[in-house]
């Protein structure tokens, strides 16, 4: 293995760890808050991240058998589930959360995973030179930028600070 392929294996263990975090969080999370809103958002965000685990777990086994990175595409049509299988347990960083913590602190811990992702994905992404790296890590930037847009507006409706986006002021159409 060469050692950009030792780079790149290393970035994308990393990012694996992360998303596993991150699952494992929003899994928990769904038993931390009471609105069933919340818990489905938190579900959803879950399932989401178990499919970066897969794209990032099936990119980790073309660069570790040294056939370098698969398109976007290919990568999200794979269904590699190896994700939990190349780390031992101690390698997981566990996200602490008080279990009597409030909805909304639930929810900032979860923006910080976001914003955390985002930036390493950003940084992985510009410091790629193969192109397939930068497109996986770019669309990966775009859905953790949604998940951190989704809890932005949950934690605006439950702070009273804003609205969530089902619900309806008024509408814009005509009768």
């Amino acid at each position: 293995m060469s050692a950009m392929d030792r780079s790149a294996s290393e970035v994308l263990r990393g990012a694996i760890a992360m998303e596993v975090e991150g699952k494992e969080f929003f899994e928990r999370a769904t038993g931390l808050v009471a609105s069933k809103r919340s818990k489905d958002m938190f579900l959803s965000l879950a399932t989401q991240e178990r499919r970066h685990i897969e794209v990032l777990s099936h990119e980790l086994s073309r660069i570790q058998a040294g056939k370098g990175w698969d398109p976007l595409d290919a990568a999200r049509d794979s269904s590699d589930v190896s994700g939990h299988s190349v780390f031992s347990e101690g390698d997981i960083k566990r996200l602490a959360i008080d279990p009597g913590a409030g909805e909304l602190e639930v929810i900032d811990v979860g923006i910080d995973v976001e914003e955390r992702s985002i930036r390493y994905y950003r940084t992985a992404g510009e410091r790629s030179h193969d192109t397939n790296a930068r497109q996986v890590f770019n669309w990966l930037v775009g859905e953790e930028a949604g998940h951190l847009t989704i809890l932005r507006a949950e934690r605006d409706s439950r702070s009273g600070a804003g609205f969530y986006y089902d619900d309806m002021e008024f509408s814009l159409e005509k009768d």
